[in-house]
């Protein structure tokens, strides 16, 4: 069986000066990383210098390989919102980061962005972690509740805990939100990955890296622990995060 993997969660450009240590990445590090992993795509999302239209001009020519998610600013939302509108055919899908820019994503400053992914149907990335005030997974699948037009991805399984990744999946299969969905991205635990798959179905998850946080092959290890079968490789590899992108309006 040929499986489409697509990398769900990639940031290209570098990182604000105070992010000591993490490494950046050019697009051609990017493909080189994919191509050494064996994956076909990606989703492409700038670093927290929130460098939009630095990566909008990286991706030109680069055919459908990669899929643009813009970085939102909601200390800057003028200028975000023009790179938006302007973008609508070459914007993918959208990243929220409420550990970096310190607000959480309930606060009034992300609902412009929430509206535009509902009119748009984009889908959003939400950095879930241990922060859980100002990033806990509640706080996504609760605007995932209050805006049912968004595909609202919880990334980090929910938290990079076994007990958040667990406790996540489960209040997700409780609540049965049809547009909440996980990503894998840097998870090391196959078996939270493996309950989350039997309680929500592969349907509700979506495989990513983070590189150049992490490195892709790496994760692609993580889900084959999970020993999926077949049609939950297919699903979580790649063809749930294709679905997700093919129902925008351009």
């Amino acid at each position: 069986m040929t499986v489409t993997t697509i990398d769900g969660h990639v940031h290209w450009g570098r990182w604000r000066p105070e992010r000591v240590g993490w490494p950046h990445a050019t697009l051609e590090e990017i493909r080189g990383a994919l191509d050494r992993s064996g994956i076909d795509g990606a989703v492409v999302m700038p670093t927290d210098a929130a460098d939009n239209e630095g990566l909008a001009k990286a991706l030109e020519g680069q055919g459908d390989r990669f899929h643009l998610f813009a970085w939102l600013d909601p200390h800057h939302p003028d200028r975000t919102m023009d790179f938006l509108e302007r973008n609508t055919d070459r914007v993918a899908g959208l990243k929220v980061h409420p550990s970096l820019e310190r607000l959480r994503v309930d606060d009034p400053a992300w609902q412009p962005f929430l509206r535009h992914a509902e009119e748009r149907r984009l889908p959003v990335i939400v950095h879930a972690g241990r922060w859980q005030e100002m990033a806990g997974w509640r706080i996504p699948l609760a605007v995932a509740e209050r805006h049912p037009e968004a595909s609202i991805i919880i990334a980090h399984l929910g938290g990079d805990l076994p007990d958040l990744q667990q406790e996540c999946s489960q209040e997700m299969a409780e609540r049965k939100l049809p547009n909440a969905y996980l990503g894998t991205e840097s998870i090391r635990e196959y078996y939270s990955l493996r309950i989350a798959l039997d309680r929500l179905g592969p349907e509700r998850i979506l495989f990513g890296s983070d590189f150049p946080l992490g490195w892709p092959a790496a994760y692609l290890a993580v889900l084959d622990g999970a020993g999926p079968s077949e049609e939950e490789r297919r699903l979580v590899a790649g063809e749930n995060l294709l679905r997700l992108i093919a129902r925008r309006r351009p």
